[in-house]
C-alpha cells in the first residue's frame, strides 16, 4: 500500500484524476443537457493507469477547460513518473486540499505539502513554519521541521529535521494558465535516519508554484506544478 497511486496501479483499476465532487457541484446548477456535456468532457479528460501499460498522460488543457478552480499537476518520481491532475476540494484557513476522485489527497500551505491521505504510510501532519517563513521572504537561513507519519500498525512516527535553505537562482515559468517570475530555492534537510533535498520556485508573494518535494520514506519525491491558482 504505501505509495501514491500504487494501490490502483497494482490492482489495474482506473484512476480518474478529476474529483467527482467537483463535477457534482458544477452539475448542481446546470441543465440536464449541460450535465451530460460536462460528464462527457470530464470522462474524456481522465487518464487511465494500468499495470500492464504505461500510464496515459493527463490532458491539462482539457481539464482546465472543464473546471474553474485550482488545478495541480502531480508526478510521483519514485513510481515511474506516474502523473495525475488534481483539483482543490477544500480550504481551511491557509491550507488547501487537492484530491483525486478516489479520495487520495495532498494538503498544501503556500504550495508546500503538509499532509497526505489515502497514500498509505501517510504524512499525517507537519510543522513547517520555519521553512515557510524563509520561503515567504525568499531568503536563506536555517529551519527546523517535524513530519509525522502513520505506519502499518497505526502508530504515529515523528521525524525532526534540521534544514538549510538556499537561494539558488531565478527564472520565469509558464505552466497551465500560470505565468510568473520566480525565485529558485533549495532546502537540504537531515534527521537521525533520513535526509532529503526539496526545490521550490517561489513567486513574489511567497507562493510555491513549482517544486520537487520529499513526502516520506515510502512515497519519495513528488513534482508539483500549479496549473491554475
Amino acid at each position: 500500500m504505501g505509495t501514491f497511486l500504487a494501490m490502483t496501479l497494482k490492482s489495474a483499476i482506473k484512476l480518474p484524476v478529476l474529483a467527482l465532487a467537483s463535477a457534482l457541484m458544477l452539475m448542481g446548477c446546470s441543465s440536464d443537457q449541460d450535465q451530460k456535456e460536462l460528464l462527457k468532457s470530464l470522462r474524456g479528460s481522465l487518464p487511465s493507469f494500468k499495470k500492464a501499460a504505461p500510464p496515459a498522460k493527463p490532458d491539462p488543457a482539457r481539464v482546465l477547460a472543464a473546471t474553474t478552480g485550482p488545478v495541480n499537476m502531480i508526478t510521483q518520481k519514485s513510481l515511474n513518473n506516474a502523473m495525475v491532475l488534481t483539483i482543490e476540494i477544500a480550504q481551511n484557513g491557509p491550507y488547501r486540499t487537492h484530491a483525486t476522485s478516489t479520495k487520495q489527497s495532498l494538503t498544501f500551505r503556500q504550495g508546500m505539502a503538509t499532509a497526505t491521505r489515502g497514500l498509505g504510510h501517510d504524512l499525517m501532519s507537519s510543522s513547517v513554519n520555519d521553512s515557510l517563513r524563509l520561503i515567504s521572504a525568499r531568503r536563506e537561513g536555517k529551519a527546523k521541521r517535524v513530519m509525522r507519519y502513520l505506519d502499518s500498525a497505526n502508530t504515529t512516527l515523528s521525524y525532526t529535521f534540521e534544514c538549510d535553505m538556499y537561494v539558488t537562482g531565478a527564472t520565469t515559468i509558464r505552466q497551465g494558465v500560470v505565468s510568473a517570475s520566480v525565485t529558485e530555492m533549495t532546502e537540504n534537510c537531515v534527521s537521525d535516519t533520513q535526509k532529503f533535498t526539496n526545490t521550490y520556485l517561489v513567486d513574489r508573494g511567497g507562493m510555491i508554484l513549482s517544486s520537487e518535494q520529499w513526502l516520506g520514506p515510502n512515497q519519495g519525491y513528488f513534482a508539483i506544478q500549479v496549473l491554475r491558482r
